[in-house]
């Protein structure tokens, strides 16, 4: 591969002699006469490397090397600062706050510039190589988040879909319970009560566990971002903006959470007031805020 390396400084002598040292090694060159120029050629031909020298009429090397990093196409390229004047540690230092990675100094030494030269181009490509990489493994990074978000979607759905189916046959096995007890004793109701009460307290936290957990890895940061906004909302609260964030119905609603339609309909008017919806909000369309 032929690295391509642009030389701007103002004096012709000094870009002839680098131009003939840097052609010895198949260098390919380009030349500009002062630091607007320079920057032209850079963000046009986006060379390996830049020789820039630092005093130069209408805008300093120093300059030019700013201007350089503030553009998105030429803020990695590498650039060495060339100076017969400007050689002190304060010099040094301006340099390298600007973006310049070296230095070479005046009168222009054929083997301190070939070798300052080669390395701050190896060391481009390095980071260049580094750069696709960690581009490329991003990209593969978040495919795969995509992907996992994706499968977890469809998991969420199938398993709403099989709480609210098994829960719809729980309901009709305590009712049938129930109607047994207007038969039974007074022991064998209370305790027929009792198996249905520890019953739906138990399958509620285990299927809420379940679904939680799926909800989070699909929902990362809903909890986080409505917590935020409303500090005081109970457990049971943030469980509703849950499922009215993924527009299940009052129906589907009453399924999940074993409750009576009467009782979710006043905790849906203490959620309203608590987030301060007027009463032509919906509440599916509020929560979509809380990504």
């Amino acid at each position: 591969m032929s690295y391509k390396i642009l030389i701007v400084d103002d004096e012709p002598h000094n870009i002839e002699v680098m131009i003939n040292k840097l052609l010895k090694k198949n260098y390919n060159v380009l030349i500009a006469s002062n630091g607007r120029i320079g920057c032209e050629i850079a963000i046009n031909n986006l060379p390996n490397l830049i020789i820039m020298d630092w005093e130069m009429p209408d805008i300093s090397g120093i300059e030019a090397i700013k201007i350089l990093k503030q553009n998105e196409r030429t803020a990695k390229i590498p650039v060495i600062m060339a100076t017969g004047v400007m050689l002190t540690s304060e010099h040094l230092k301006i340099a390298m706050e600007a973006g310049a990675i070296d230095f070479i100094r005046k009168p222009i030494d054929e083997v301190e510039l070939l070798a300052r030269a080669n390395s701050a181009i190896l060391l481009f490509e390095e980071m260049r190589k580094n750069f696709e990489l960690e581009t490329e493994l991003l990209r593969k990074n978040k495919e795969q988040a995509e992907r996992e978000i994706i499968e977890n979607k469809q998991t969420l759905a199938k398993l709403t879909l099989r709480i609210i189916q098994n829960n719809e046959l729980n309901v009709r096995l305590f009712n049938e319970l129930n109607s047994l007890c207007s038969e039974c004793n007074e022991n064998v109701s209370q305790t027929i009560n009792r198996i249905i009460s520890n019953f739906k307290t138990d399958s509620k936290n285990i299927n809420w566990q379940e679904f939680d957990l799926l909800f989070e890895q699909v929902h990362r940061n809903f909890y986080e971002n409505l917590n935020k906004h409303f500090t005081d909302l109970s457990q049971n609260e943030r469980k509703l903006c849950v499922f009215y964030k993924l527009n299940l119905n009052s129906k589907e609603i009453c399924s999940m959470t074993l409750r009576p339609e009467n009782t979710l309909k006043k905790a849906r008017a203490r959620l309203r007031k608590k987030l301060n919806l007027p009463p032509n909000e919906s509440l599916h369309q509020f929560l979509q805020q809380f990504v």
